[in-house]
């Protein structure tokens, strides 16, 4: 577990993901003054409660005096938030998320979704009964949920001697938080804008088009001119705009990647996931592990989803698979 004081009066505590690609999540952290803020947690693991407990003790943190900001509904950022919860806790996350959360009847729900998801994008049924078993987002996530205070766009949190104000980043997830200390110019960007590795933009029920909300939240931020972003995962981001320019780069080229694989013939997503370009070190897909390819084929969809929108593909149901639009 390492502490850093990334600017006066604000701290980043290295949150361990064991066995995760990701490695560590970073915990932001301004104490002092009436309330704490901390900005995401970790997993509902205990090495990461361990790690997170133990910096915030370092830095002299009354949980009962903090205010506990999620960007955003995945495991790894919102995993702790039952076990960190005191009396005079509150748990800050933006309304359309808390809107998700709070419909939350249990891991069954979940199992529901991933099967319903993983038949439409073709996942082979013995690999879904894996991923169903193996998705961090069950494994690690809180058995239940606090009260949450709703967060909504515009919205004012003050610590320390940071303003913050919220600002909607839908894309990453349905509604994706960052915050924006406009005197700083800084951005603490969640999973939004990561400077090592790239988001993963997959396909949810809650946005007709992920990557096409993606893509607006990109240009929204990049309109903010900030100096530097605190992400949630790895490096701090020193050259925001160039980032963002590198993302966007990125996801055009996946594009035309994804746009080259579709023809006349309808495949699933999972077939068109299995014939693209992906960072990993083994070169078979039937190598991969089945949490790769789940995510994988998740951010085939989103790019899928986002061609159709463009009027570039088309689903075709009877032949159970996408292919280029126009008159067969």
């Amino acid at each position: 577990m390492a502490i850093d004081e990334i600017l006066s009066g604000l701290f980043r505590i290295e949150v361990p993901l064991l066995h995760s690609p990701l490695k560590s999540i970073n915990s932001w952290v301004v104490p002092g003054g009436a309330r704490t803020l901390i900005i995401d947690t970790g997993m509902n693991r205990p090495e990461c409660e361990d790690a997170l407990r133990s910096g915030l003790d370092e830095l002299h943190v009354d949980l009962g005096q903090a205010d506990l900001f999620i960007t955003h509904l995945h495991a790894d950022h919102i995993g702790l938030v039952s076990a960190l919860k005191r009396p005079g806790t509150r748990v800050l996350l933006g309304r359309h998320e808390a809107s998700i959360l709070e419909g939350w009847t249990g891991p069954e729900q979940f199992f529901t979704y991933i099967e319903t998801e993983g038949a439409k994008l073709g996942f082979p049924p013995d690999e879904l009964e894996q991923a169903k078993q193996r998705h961090p987002g069950i494994k690690y996530s809180p058995r239940t949920y606090p009260k949450f205070v709703h967060v909504d766009e515009g919205d004012e949190i003050r610590a320390g001697t940071y303003a913050f104000r919220a600002i909607e980043t839908p894309g990453h997830t349905p509604g994706h938080m960052c915050l924006w200390d406009a005197a700083r110019k800084l951005l603490i960007s969640g999973d939004h804008i990561l400077g090592d590795i790239t988001p993963n933009i997959t396909s949810w029920p809650e946005l007709d088009d992920a990557l096409g909300s993606y893509l607006r939240s990109l240009a929204k931020v990049a309109r903010l001119n900030a100096r530097i972003a605190l992400p949630g995962h790895r490096s701090v981001i020193r050259d925001v705009a160039s980032r963002i320019r590198e993302l966007e780069n990125h996801h055009h080229m996946r594009l035309e990647e994804v746009l080259s694989l579709v023809d006349d013939h309808p495949r699933s997503t999972y077939e068109i996931a299995s014939m693209m370009t992906w960072d990993i070190d083994l070169d078979r897909w039937e190598d991969y592990p089945v949490a790769q390819k789940w995510f994988a084929t998740g951010e085939a969809s989103s790019h899928l989803e986002h061609l159709r929108v463009l009027g570039k593909i088309v689903y075709d149901r009877p032949g159970g698979g996408w292919r280029l639009a126009g008159p067969r």
